[in-house]
């Protein structure tokens, strides 16, 4: 059995070998890619630019281009180098000011060895949108949400002040969008690989074996009950809001919608943003993000 470390190395070494996989993804699921972008924008001060902006995992950069391009100072950070090169060749046809300020390789466990210890506890925002999905370790997951948490921004702390802290958005996928998938791609996998999947509906983790039957890339789906009760355990927060990015549209419902264009898409993407902010909706999606400001009390 590979060790969690052996798969996210692997799952590395994919991306490396398919760099264009997470940009064809995000162009065919235009849906979870406005949501998540919206949401994000939502809970950023409004009417300010030059924010400071960490984006863990954040692979060619979708969300760091498109975050720069309004104005922010974004680093990227990527544990897979095909993915990072990608997006230098993306920032090398643009202005400075389209673009993130640094692009660095390094792993969402590890961010030390990284950045500098003085950037700890400085940034308005930190995305943490992909690297839940790939490491295979409860106790390292929390590890990367720990060290992603400790790069947010404290309040200032002054009466005088009222600027609140900065903010974490950290993503899953679902448990049952994988069963969504299998039951449009291969629906009788259910009953065939019966103590897989009763595995599966204990830890999530699914790990994809080549024709060799080694392991050649890894994906963990936690239980969406779960997300805000880890996400509330690791950062000391209460007040945790969870967005589902595909609304009422997973499990590839979205493929027409992401067909069209102008008023039309719009109308999907507010209709999506609708269920996939109500209280019990966004346990719908596929994919799932929370988001939690640091308050005076991580002081």
């Amino acid at each position: 059995m590979a060790t969690p470390q052996e798969l996210n190395a692997l799952t590395s070494h994919r991306y490396n070998e398919n760099p264009n996989l997470e940009d064809e993804r995000l162009r065919k699921h235009r849906i979870e890619y406005e949501v998540t972008l919206r949401t994000i924008l939502s809970r950023l001060p409004p009417g300010r630019t030059g924010l400071k902006i960490l984006d863990i995992g954040g692979g060619t950069g979708p969300y760091s281009f498109a975050l720069a391009a309004l104005g922010h100072s974004v680093t990227l950070v990527d544990i897979s180098p095909g993915l990072l090169a990608l997006a230098r060749e993306r920032a090398a046809s643009l202005p400075p000011t389209a673009r993130p300020a640094r692009i660095l390789e390094g792993d969402a466990t590890s961010l030390s060895s990284v950045l500098p210890a003085d950037e700890r506890g400085t940034f308005d925002a930190v995305l943490l949108l992909g690297p839940l999905y790939h490491i295979m370790s409860a106790e390292l997951r929390e590890q990367a949400i720990r060290e992603a948490w400790a790069m947010v921004r404290p309040p200032a702390g002054r009466e005088e002040d009222d600027e609140g802290g900065g903010t974490l958005f950290c993503a899953w996928v679902s448990r049952w969008a994988h069963y969504r998938d299998v039951a449009t791609r291969d629906p009788g996998r259910l009953a065939k690989k019966g103590e897989f999947y009763a595995k599966h509906a204990q830890d999530g983790d699914y790990v994809r074996l080549d024709e060799n039957g080694q392991p050649c890339h890894a994906m963990n789906h936690e239980v969406p009950a779960n997300m805000p009760v880890i996400l509330k355990r690791v950062t000391g927060e209460e007040d945790v809001k969870m967005v589902g990015t595909e609304g009422l549209l997973a499990g590839n419902l979205d493929k027409l919608v992401n067909e069209l264009q102008g008023e039309e898409f719009e109308a999907w993407v507010e209709k999506c943003l609708e269920v996939g902010t109500d209280e019990h909706g966004w346990m719908l999606s596929d994919h799932i993000v929370g988001v939690v400001s640091k308050t005076a009390r991580n002081l």
